[in-house]
C-alpha cells in the first residue's frame, strides 16, 4: 500500500451509490480523500451528486464496489458499529433546516448531547466557545426563524463542528447565502479544513472558494467520473461535458 492510500480518510473503489432516483445513471467512481484537503464533487445534476456525498460520507452504502472510511469497509459495519462510526462525521447543509423549537445554542449542543456523556454545562461551555471562535454577533438564545440567513449558516457549521470530526462533509454550504456572505462564509470553511479531510458539493455556487482551497475535483455526469488535480486543472479540462458545465457559471 503507497503512502497516499494509507494515509486517505476515504477510499473509493468503483463505488456505486444506493439512490432511488432514476432520471439519472450512476457511473462507478473510484477515488482519495485525503486529510487536511478539500475534495469537491462538480457535475450538472445537483440530486446525482448528493447521493455520490451521502455514500462518501458513510450516511447511506454503496449499492455497488467499496467506500472505505478510516480503515473500515462501511458496507460491513452492522448498526452499532455504524452509529459509533457516524460520530466522527460532521456533516453540514446549507439546505437543511436548524430546529425550529430549539433556540441556537441548543441546536449546536445537540449532537454531543446525543452521542457523548460530556456534561450539560460542559457542552455548553464547548458550543459557546466554538461560536465565539465562528465569530457569531447574535444571542445565543435566539431561535433560527429570528435570525439571518449567515447566521443559520453559521450555527449550522458549529452543530457540525462540535464533535471535533476528522472528516467534514459540506452539502452546498453557500446556499441561500448572498455574495458578501458567501466571501464570510468561505473564509470560515477555509480554516477549518486542517487536520481533516473535507468533503462537498454546491462549490461551483462560489467558485473562488474552489480555486482557493480545492485540492481535488470529482466530476460526475451520467456517463462518467473524472478525477482533477485542483480548480486550474479542472477549468482547463478540454472535455467536452466539462466545458459545458463551466460555460452554464
Amino acid at each position: 500500500m503507497n503512502n497516499s492510500v494509507a494515509c486517505s480518510s476515504i477510499i473509493a473503489d468503483g463505488a456505486i451509490p444506493f439512490s432511488t432516483e432514476r432520471d439519472f445513471c450512476f457511473p462507478p467512481l473510484s477515488c482519495q480523500i485525503q486529510p487536511s484537503r478539500l475534495t469537491c464533487l462538480v457535475g450538472p445534476h445537483r440530486s446525482q451528486l448528493r447521493a455520490y456525498l451521502l455514500m462518501l460520507a458513510g450516511i447511506s452504502k454503496p449499492a455497488q464496489g467499496k467506500v472505505e472510511i478510516f480503515g473500515k469497509q462501511i458496507s460491513e459495519l452492522d448498526r452499532l458499529a455504524w452509529q459509533k462510526f457516524r460520530c466522527q462525521i460532521g456533516y453540514f447543509s446549507g439546505a437543511s433546516p436548524l430546529l425550529s423549537t430549539q433556540h441556537g445554542l441548543m441546536n449546536v449542543m445537540l449532537p454531543i448531547l446525543y452521542h457523548s456523556d460530556l456534561p450539560f454545562r460542559e457542552t455548553a461551555d464547548k458550543a459557546r466557545e466554538l461560536l465565539t471562535k465562528l465569530d457569531c454577533h447574535f444571542e445565543l438564545t435566539m431561535f433560527p426563524a429570528q435570525l439571518n440567513s449567515f447566521q443559520r449558516a453559521q450555527l449550522a457549521l458549529a452543530r457540525a463542528l462540535i464533535v471535533d470530526p476528522p472528516l467534514l462533509i459540506l452539502d452546498v454550504p453557500f446556499n441561500d447565502l448572498g455574495a458578501k456572505e458567501r466571501e464570510k462564509m468561505g473564509i470560515l470553511l477555509g480554516k477549518y479544513k486542517e487536520n481533516r479531510a473535507v468533503c462537498m458539493i454546491g462549490g461551483l455556487q462560489y467558485p473562488h472558494f474552489l480555486e482557493q482551497h480545492a485540492k481535488q475535483i470529482v466530476f460526475v455526469s451520467e456517463h462518467k467520473t473524472m478525477i482533477f488535480n485542483g480548480w486550474r486543472s479542472f477549468v482547463q479540462a478540454e472535455d467536452p461535458d466539462v466545458q459545458e458545465l463551466l460555460n452554464v457559471l
